[in-house]
């Protein structure tokens, strides 16, 4: 079942007017996406995930009375995954924005 998609032609709508096939486009179409799913869902209060980017292994935590942290399986399928691949930009900016991969 999908409960919501973003596609990186639609970023200009937000004022993102660079290439759409790059890393960072694929970074910013996931913020996209995580911010629909969560507010969907009225999580995006409760779960604030990385506040300051450091590098380090992140890893959301289900808070006590609160609905769990959506968990994703991640696929790359038939892609490469190779340094540098756009998928790697979608999965870092999920584990970032509270999503558990």
């Amino acid at each position: 079942m999908i409960v919501c998609a973003a596609y990186a032609h639609k970023l200009p709508k937000y004022c993102v007017n660079f290439g759409f096939t790059n890393y960072d486009a694929a970074y910013c179409t996931d913020l996209l996406l995580d911010n629909r799913l969560l507010s969907r869902f009225s999580m995006d209060k409760i779960y604030e995930g990385q506040v300051e980017l450091t590098g380090d292994e992140y890893n959301v935590e289900s808070i006590d009375g609160q609905p769990g942290v959506f968990t994703c399986c991640w696929d790359e399928c038939l892609a490469g995954t190779t340094t540098g691949n756009k998928g790697f930009g979608a999965l870092k900016r999920a584990v970032d924005r509270r999503l558990s991969i």
